[in-house]
């Protein structure tokens, strides 16, 4: 078997690597993080795929599970790939003698950990496919990866938006949402697109998330097309939350850039400009589940909220767990339809993992907060933006908390902003102009 050192030559020699490069190691930890994260793309994507070729669009709000046996296969297959690979890399990454801090750890685990024993707790033992987002975690964590690994989820959403555009226009009947599902976005061209999903409000959720992540693209070519495919498949997917979401980014990247080139763009203004749009989103996600009481407000999800709210309160530590609404078929009535979350983060947390998960969830929130306030003082808004996304979308959706690679946009990249290595030498941007500012190198935080 070929030893480390040997391969790491042979890399060199065939030019993917420097000779010499102190980051070599760094290249090798980042790029199986990009793999981990294409490997969760295709999890969550290509199953959903093989479904619609083979069985059509279903029903919109159908319960029935028409997953083929190729796509399961798939799907086990993909999920057993990432969990064997995040072993191997965190035992990779434990070898690098690199500065490791169990209780960081602990902490990112900790929201994961409650809401399968929430789900033990009431039932449900979690199976293999709940190691898989822990795993790629522990990954993360012991690889401390390179900024390439942000730009990979860029990358990942302008192939999202790519990918539901063309198959919109090779198979509408497929793509496109039509019928009930679109209610009263009737200007939709021939439907709501949905790409490969079951619902256009995945999509949108998805190509949110991503969008600012596609500021790390290092060519300004490729930001600009990505940006433009993610922002028309978006306003195709009609899903409003994440339109909000995604304006809410565009503007504050907007003004951050307006500030740069004024000269404009130093202490505390730089820092209302971005913490003000993260905390009206906290504000909105936390207040108006607990205010609203009529149950037609925000598209009927006044009534999910006031239902959910009332049945919390029957377990109120640890929830009813994950599986909850899937195990109770009579919340149909109750939520106003086969809804399979919250559709408010707070709400969601509260009925499936309880207290508990709230506050863990709080507590790695700030954690990564902090580090990005940190980034951010450092010339890169990018990890702030992403929390501005994730905030505004967890006011009316919460189907992006899932404990299964579904999750893998919340999760991962919440670690990855936390335990990315900004390489010493190599200012970070703000794609308007460089700072002269130091590096984050490893974890000053």
């Amino acid at each position: 078997m070929l030893s480390r050192d040997r391969m790491v030559a042979g890399l060199q020699r065939a030019g993917f690597l420097g000779r010499g490069d102190p980051a070599t190691v760094d290249r090798v930890a980042t790029g199986g993080v990009v793999v981990l994260l294409g490997l969760a793309w295709v999890r969550v994507t290509i199953p959903s795929l093989l479904d619609l070729l083979s069985n059509g669009r279903p029903t919109f709000n159908a319960a029935v599970d028409s997953m083929p046996a190729t796509g399961r296969l798939l799907g086990d297959a993909v999920t057993a790939a990432v969990i064997g690979l995040s072993l191997l890399l965190a035992g990779y990454g434990l070898r690098r003698r690199r500065q490791h801090r169990p209780g960081e750890l602990v902490v990112a685990l900790a929201p994961l950990g409650a809401l399968h024993l929430a789900g033990l707790v009431n039932g449900e033992p979690p199976g293999p496919v709940a190691l898989a987002l822990p795993a790629a975690i522990l990954a993360i964590w012991a690889l401390q990866p390179g900024t390439p690994a942000l730009a990979a989820i860029g990358v990942l959403g302008a192939v999202s938006a790519a990918g539901a555009l063309l198959l919109a226009a090779l198979r509408p009947d497929l793509a496109l949402l039509t019928g009930a599902g679109v209610g009263a976005k009737s200007w939709a061209v021939g439907g709501l697109l949905t790409g490969a999903y079951p619902h256009s409000n995945v999509l949108g959720i998805m190509l949110a998330l991503s969008l600012p992540f596609v500021f790390r693209l290092r060519h300004g070519w490729s930001r600009r097309v990505a940006l433009a495919m993610i922002l028309v498949a978006l306003v195709w997917t009609g899903s409003r939350t994440s339109q909000l979401a995604a304006l809410v980014v565009l503007l504050t990247r907007g003004l951050l850039h307006w500030q740069a080139v004024g000269r404009m763009g130093v202490g505390w203004r730089r820092s209302v400009l971005v913490g003000g749009p993260a905390a009206a989103g906290l504000v909105l996600t936390v207040l108006s589940p607990l205010l609203v009481t009529d149950p037609a407000m925000f598209t009927k999800r006044g009534q999910i909220w006031r239902a959910l709210l009332s049945r919390w309160a029957d377990r109120p530590l640890v929830g009813h767990g994950s599986g909850y609404f899937e195990r109770q078929p009579q919340l149909v009535e109750a939520l106003g339809g086969r809804y399979t979350h919250g559709h408010n983060v707070l709400v969601h947390l509260l009925a499936v993992g309880g207290l508990l998960t709230v506050v863990l969830v709080a507590v790695l929130l700030g954690f990564v907060w902090r580090r990005s306030v940190l980034l951010f003082g450092r010339g890169d808004p990018t990890p702030a933006l992403y929390l501005i996304a994730l905030a505004w979308i967890s006011w009316l959706e919460a189907s992006h908390l899932a404990v299964t690679l579904a999750g893998y946009l919340t999760w991962l990249p919440l670690c990855l902003i936390r335990w990315t290595s900004w390489p010493a030498g190599q200012p970070a941007t703000t794609g308007s102009e460089e700072q002269d500012v130091p590096k984050v190198v490893g974890d000053p935080a």
